[in-house]
């Protein structure tokens, strides 16, 4: 016999706040439309057993005999129901019940006329019930009633029930009954937060969160809901998804861009339906007096009054944003609840009241008509990054922008479930006010604009088409090789290797940093065969010697001002006399200080504290002028120069030479080392999963070092450079 309805034994919880709200919603359908029962059930009375006498039983050998009797019954009070599956359970109930057959038969007969008479849904059963109880749950279950029974594992005699097997039982940590005065319950308060729940299960996945891109935001935001659905591949109605953006913009790159941008940004709004919520200074705490309009909430538990702050918002005219911001409220606190209930409640109150004062809800009825926007601009909190999650979830593009990195970590660390996308550009400095007014720029010649014009078509990436030094800065990332795939990737460009892509600025560059230790078969020749083979014209080449001099180690304290809770302060650093690459373009010194930074970020070193900070800002502020020249002329999508050390001696690597070669990996210079001995040099100062390691057949030691040349650039190269070359 299948159930249609759920049977489900509790004998135990793990949250005593979940558990008791269950409780309490499961009472409030009892009362609604169902029944309630504590404990064991009362013995039928007289005037119940006469009433059960008119529909006795011929006998109680089978189900045939008392299927007449319930049929009657059944038929007078107009109850249809599967009268055979109820026999059944009824039979079983008098063979297993006690000696007394008869007793049992009317005892369960009175219990079903009087309790399925109610035509029952939902039924709640606290306590231990006993057998005849069980078998007469099971009937009200057969029936077609929810069932669900707490014994907290009391009901002593359920071992001894026949259909045990066909009831879900679930338990928990904890069995001790949870104390829950059914007498005092608020039934319209209930009512209230059930009505609540069933508008948050319409609303549901009504919210949907588009992906957008550092080079598109701007463009992204202003969409209308309609462009946004169709280009999504939905089909738009008034009522149906609301596709939204939640994005952070971190750091600055060209300021009069930067600025112009922003301001071309807020002023765009003029002409849109859109809304925007401008917010650029801090969002006070609630006031008494707000405090107070919100009313006060229970505190018997934490998830009592986490739906009773939810209860309190009603967006006036916005039915749907009132559905979305009170399931939101109520995910979002539950995220936030680390067991201090005061927490909660302070949050709860910011969020509600933020969300009054942003809407105007208290004034006005709330009506847009397209998706509004909240722009936040400046140093910001947890708790407003926490405002931005929930506004973005109650159907709201949510965009904070700041130019200020300092605010990465926090915005990082409190971004519930990843919402907000994040993007990062090179620079920083501090907020500030948001800009009013574009800064003066050169003006484009109709030619310029031609041409830029045509960059657009030909060189947005999807082309695998670039333009000379489109990209300002890049990403390296390196890439899991064979020692044989080197010699394949070696002279390819960037943007032919696996890995290669462009977002916005910013170009990702696959790049190698390997160390071969030993030589393959021991085949010399062949070894310096291979190494000439790496010799590009666009390559640094070191060769290690034993015993050479070092000077004494320098004064690094002089670093100490230029840095941070480990952050560069690129811009104090740019502007000082330590600075020696001052006379370097500003967009490679403004790359070159960003690399800076993502060499003390990356990890990949083995120091700590000042000693990381000051001796990467020493070290990488002191490379040659071999060094700058070959930056200068990298395109991130072309050639990628080459850094390759020759270590043939048992002298290890020095700490310049190992931050030397971290800095021109993450910059995106394919990096090799040639140990044939073996021997530790890179591994000093530098982790070993920031590069890897081939290791050949054989080690020799006291190789002599070849005379090795980098060639020079090939000139007349190519079909008409073949056909024109002289002689």
């Amino acid at each position: 016999m299948a159930q249609t309805q759920e049977f489900t034994r509790y004998t135990g919880y793990d949250s005593p706040d979940i558990f008791r709200s269950f409780l309490i919603q499961q009472f409030v359908l009892a009362q609604k439309n169902g029944l309630f029962f504590r404990d064991k059930l009362p013995m039928p009375s007289t005037g119940e057993i006469t009433a059960a006498a008119a529909y006795t039983a011929a006998g109680f050998e089978n189900p045939a005999a008392i299927k007449s009797g319930l049929d009657a019954w059944l038929s007078t009070v107009h109850i249809s129901c599967d009268s055979a599956a109820l026999s059944e359970i009824m039979l079983r109930a008098i063979n297993e019940c006690g000696a007394n057959k008869k007793n049992t038969y009317f005892v369960m007969l009175c219990w079903l006329m009087k309790y399925l008479a109610a035509r029952p849904k939902n039924v709640l059963f606290v306590g231990g019930a006993g057998l005849k109880e069980l078998y007469l749950l099971y009937m009200l279950n057969a029936a077609g009633a929810s069932v669900s029974l707490v014994s907290y594992g009391q009901d002593s005699d359920f071992p001894k029930f026949s259909y045990g097997d066909k009831i879900t039982v679930k338990s928990g940590r904890n069995t001790a009954p949870l104390q829950v005065d059914f007498s005092k319950i608020d039934l319209s308060k209930e009512a209230q937060l059930a009505e609540m729940r069933a508008a948050g299960e319409q609303v549901k996945d009504r919210v949907k969160r588009l992906s957008t891109t550092a080079a598109g935001i701007f463009e992204d935001f202003v969409k209308d809901r309609k462009t946004r659905v169709i280009g999504n591949g939905g089909v738009f109605t008034e009522d149906g998804e609301i596709p939204v953006y939640s994005a952070a913009l971190i750091g600055y790159d060209e300021e009069a861009v930067y600025t112009n941008m922003l301001v071309k940004f807020k002023e765009s709004f003029a002409g849109l339906k859109k809304q925007l919520i401008f917010i650029e200074k801090p969002l006070e705490n609630p006031n008494a007096d707000e405090v107070r309009a919100l009313g006060s909430v229970p505190r018997t538990s934490t998830d009592d009054m986490i739906d009773a702050l939810a209860l309190l918002i009603k967006l006036n005219g916005d039915p749907v944003r009132t559905a979305l911001a009170q399931s939101s409220l109520r995910e979002l606190l539950r995220q936030l609840n680390t067991g201090n209930q005061t927490v909660v409640l302070n949050y709860g109150n910011k969020l509600i009241t933020w969300l009054y004062r942003c809407t105007q809800a208290r004034k006005y009825a709330v009506q847009y008509e397209d998706i509004p926007v909240i722009l936040y601009y400046g140093d910001i909190s947890q708790s407003e990054l926490y405002f931005l999650n929930f506004m973005s979830k109650c159907g709201f593009d949510t965009i904070y922008i700041t130019p200020n990195k300092q605010m990465l970590d926090l915005t990082v660390s409190k971004n519930p479930d990843g919402r907000m996308q994040i993007f990062q550009l090179p620079l920083s400095k501090e907020s500030g006010s948001y800009p009013d007014k574009p800064i003066k720029m050169k003006m484009a010649t109709v030619a310029y604009s031609a041409e830029r014009d045509l960059d657009t078509t030909l060189y947005n990436g999807d082309t695998g088409i670039y333009r000379s030094f489109q990209f300002p800065n890049s990403q390296s990332v390196t890439l899991k090789t064979t020692f044989e795939e080197i010699g394949i990737l070696w002279k390819e460009e960037a943007r032919f290797r696996t890995g290669f892509s462009t977002s916005g600025n910013v170009v990702c560059v696959p790049n190698i940093f390997a160390k071969v230790s030993g030589v393959n078969d021991g085949d010399v020749g062949k070894y310096w065969e291979e190494v000439r083979s790496r010799l590009t014209p666009d390559t640094i080449l070191f060769i290690k010697k034993a015993g050479e001099n070092h000077p004494a180690p320098p004064d690094l304290s002089v670093y100490r001002s230029y840095y941070r809770n480990g952050e560069i302060d690129t811009e104090k650093l740019k502007s000082s006399q330590l600075n020696k690459y001052s006379y370097m373009p500003d967009r490679l010194q403004d790359m070159l200080l960003f690399k800076l930074q993502e060499t003390v970020s990356s990890g990949f070193l083995k120091l700590e504290g000042d000693d990381l900070m000051c001796s990467v800002i020493h070290y990488g502020l002191s490379m040659g002028k071999e060094f700058l020249q070959l930056v200068q002329r990298f395109d991130f999508t072309r050639q990628i120069p080459k850094l390759i050390y020759i270590d043939a001696v048992e002298d290890t690597f020095t700490l310049e030479e190992c931050i030397r070669c971290v800095l021109c990996s993450l910059i995106g210079f394919d990096v090799l080392i040639y140990t044939p001995t073996g021997y530790k040099n890179i591994e000093t100062f530098v982790k070993n999963d920031a590069f890897e390691e081939h290791v050949m057949n054989e080690f020799l030691y006291n190789l002599e070092v070849p005379k090795l040349k980098i060639p020079s650039e090939e000139k007349n190269s190519g079909f008409f450079g073949k056909l024109f070359k002289k002689g």
